[in-house]
């Protein structure tokens, strides 16, 4: 009986054991439709990308983006986050980021590139000295 109650009471405790919850969030791209960017910008100054998308519910919030540089290249990736334990409607809702960034760059040309969920958009800008 002694052995029983301790076998039961070992697995209450394993079963009820506090553990930590994960994320409480789902992270992925967005759907990225268009950019826009001046077709010249200059060296060693500021200029602007807007990117255009949709969140696949309006329940998705922006999280974060990354930038990726190389030599000629600057690569953009915005992540979105949505709470897991929400439920909302499957409704498109629009989305637009604006970044500023310096053109540190002495070349002729920039890649402006942006990498969505299911398609990535590049365009060439000239780099005015």
């Amino acid at each position: 009986m002694k052995d029983e109650i301790l076998f039961l009471s070992f697995s209450l405790l394993l079963g009820c054991q506090i553990i930590p919850p994960s994320d409480k969030y789902r992270y992925d791209k967005i759907y990225i439709d268009s950019i826009k960017v001046s077709d010249t910008i200059k060296f060693n100054q500021k200029f602007t990308v807007e990117i255009y998308g949709t969140y696949p519910t309006p329940g998705w919030e922006l999280y974060k983006y990354e930038i990726k540089e190389t030599e000629s290249e600057i690569e953009i990736t915005p992540i979105a986050r949505i709470r897991k334990d929400i439920i909302v409607p499957q409704v498109l809702t629009p989305f637009k980021l604006q970044l500023e960034l310096l053109n540190n760059k002495e070349i002729d040309s920039v890649k402006i590139i942006v990498v969505g969920k299911t398609s990535k958009i590049e365009k060439t800008v000239t780099v005015a000295k």
